[in-house]
């Protein structure tokens, strides 16, 4: 008899669970937020580079940098300028990591255009959040070279993608990355369509948001945005 009682407690919550996050995500999109901050990249000079208020960083010490340069392009969703990733050649394997400047947030939603452009071994771009490190951090992930988007935690051990799911993500095409961020977990959108969601309270009590790329992904990016 409590056997049964227990099994129908288990069955109730794998229930409710979906439900509550499902209305704790609803919530927050419906609530307006009182501040917004969007980098649309536009102010710097091109062809120069933007380390002098954003942060780039590797996942090792020992990698060099990739290099992020201001380039103009004709198709940016604002024009004229837009921030590139352009991997050296020593930077071919490995994470490539810019962090945005002026806060930290909790509740928040955060957006980025993305255009990838190329890439021989990878093609991928992502939207951090909640970084604290580099060894503590989510990256929403497209990846134009198999389709798929995905949300990942990362650890000291390496990058753990705890939900994937399939995508259209093509190359040489504009795509926004989307995250709605709560104590309770992540929502992550492709295009306007939430594909990811997952109830995960690893890196808690705030952290920057930032751009990311892998290997030789040579991507560009436009209108990060942030409101809180």
């Amino acid at each position: 008899m409590h056997e049964g009682r227990r099994k129908r407690y288990i069955i109730a919550a794998g229930i409710a669970v979906p439900i509550i996050l499902f209305m704790l995500y609803s919530t927050a999109q419906s609530a307006p937020y009182k501040n917004s901050m969007t980098w649309n990249f536009d102010s710097y000079r091109q062809n120069a580079t933007i380390y002098d208020k954003f942060v780039s960083t590797e996942k090792s010490s020992q990698q060099e940098k990739g290099i992020w340069i201001l380039k103009s392009d004709k198709t940016a969703p604002s024009l004229p300028n837009v921030l590139a990733t352009l991997p050296s050649n020593a930077t071919e394997t490995g994470y490539h990591i810019l962090i945005a400047p002026d806060g930290t947030y909790s509740n928040f939603e955060a957006s980025v255009k993305f255009k990838i452009i190329s890439g021989k071994e990878e093609q991928q771009a992502g939207l951090i959040v909640r970084f604290q490190g580099v060894n503590r951090y989510f990256v929403l992930r497209a990846d134009a070279m198999n389709d798929r988007f995905s949300l990942c935690r990362a650890q000291i051990e390496g990058l753990v993608c705890t939900q994937d799911r399939d995508a259209n993500i093509t190359k040489g095409q504009w795509h926004t990355i989307t995250a709605d961020v709560a104590l309770q977990g992540i929502a992550g959108y492709l295009d306007g369509t939430r594909l990811l969601q997952r109830n995960d309270q690893n890196y808690l009590n705030g952290g920057q948001i930032g751009l990311w790329t892998k290997g030789d992904s040579n991507v560009y990016f436009d209108d990060l945005k942030v409101s809180y």
